[in-house]
């Protein structure tokens, strides 16, 4: 608060990383990962607070990396199936945080950053929280399945939603947000189908990408295309 108030950054950082270092140092490895995670749930709500009054991208920095970082470490030393359940929700909930701080820092932008796109924290977000969620469900297929198809669907719909709300201002976050959902789109496939259906439906996919970047002049869908349209190519002939 004495951060936004004096529009003071380094206090807003140096608070943050306390905060996150607080925990770890005064731990003896015997405390409660549910009492951790939802602890640092509450600092991430601080920073998402922050984020709705302020432009300070060191700060979302900080707060995701001591995060996800710290989660890995505890994943790694301490994680069973059991503790499914108690650690699920808050990857869920930070992941939804983490992407509303993005939109959030996207819309409070300087007049001189407008259209910018933070892909540090944009692209990092699920290329950590995915590979997350399959450790936890430790490679069950179905699951996997159905995890990539939310993901799909919900960066899809983001998509669609910043356009319609916001439209100029924040069109290349909504593009983004449109690429990453085809992209596990794509990845769902073939963990729902087998053989000569994900090389189908592969090069179906491709074909729409490599219409629509001819007819919209964008030569990275175009190119994205002819390159999952040669992955489609070789799914069948492994099949």
């Amino acid at each position: 608060w004495l951060a936004i108030t004096q529009s003071a950054r380094q206090l807003a950082v140096l608070g943050a990383i306390g905060g996150f270092l607080a925990p770890v140092l005064a731990s003896t490895g015997s405390g409660s990962h549910v009492a951790l995670f939802a602890y640092y749930l509450l600092l991430n709500i601080g920073i998402a607070f922050v984020a709705f009054h302020r432009h300070w991208r060191v700060l979302n920095l900080v707060g995701f990396t001591f995060t996800f970082v710290i989660g890995l470490i505890w994943g790694a030393k301490f994680y069973q199936a059991r503790y499914f359940g108690t650690v699920e929700p808050f990857l869920v909930a930070h992941f939804l945080l983490y992407t509303a701080i993005v939109v959030l820092a996207a819309l409070r932008q300087p007049f001189r950053l407008k259209g910018y796109v933070d892909s540090a924290l944009v692209f990092a977000l699920p290329l950590i929280a995915f590979p997350l969620q399959v450790a936890l469900l430790d490679g069950e297929t179905q699951s996997l399945a159905w995890s990539a198809t939310a993901l799909a669907l919900f960066y899809l719909a983001l998509s669609r939603g910043l356009v319609m709300k916001w439209g100029e201002q924040l069109r290349l976050l909504s593009q983004v947000y449109l690429a990453l959902g085809v992209i596990f789109a794509t990845l769902a496939v073939p963990l729902w189908l087998d053989g000569c259906w994900v090389s189908n439906t592969w090069a179906l996919e491709a074909g729409a990408m490599i219409f629509i970047g001819a007819r919209q002049k964008r030569r990275l869908t175009h190119w994205a295309g002819v390159g999952l349209l040669v992955l489609a190519l070789a799914a069948y002939l492994e099949g």
